[in-house]
């Protein structure tokens, strides 16, 4: 099992933040049938071979991802999408 963590901060405030981070969780359930839900300020989410979570602080994002084995082999390129696609949506 391989995971993932990456932190951003953002000025955004907390409202701000979790309104982009929801379209992060829009595009999960459309593009990787993913389910999620909010438990506080902090988005869960699972599909097949993935679970993990995004806390929405005043001032940061922090993202935890575990990796199933068959994911866990695509680490890298996973994670650097999610940075990449994570920088697009605080600075949008």
């Amino acid at each position: 099992m391989a995971n993932i963590h990456i932190e951003r901060r953002h000025s955004l405030g907390r409202d701000g933040a979790r309104g982009r981070v929801e379209r992060i969780a829009v595009d999960l359930k459309r593009d990787l049938h993913a389910d999620y839900e909010w438990q506080g300020d902090t988005l869960v989410f699972k599909r097949s071979g993935a679970s993990g979570t995004i806390e929405v602080g005043d001032e940061s994002i922090v993202i935890d991802i575990k990796l199933g084995m068959a994911l866990g082999l695509m680490k890298g390129k996973i994670e650097a999408g999610i940075e990449h696609n994570l920088d697009q949506v605080l600075t949008a």
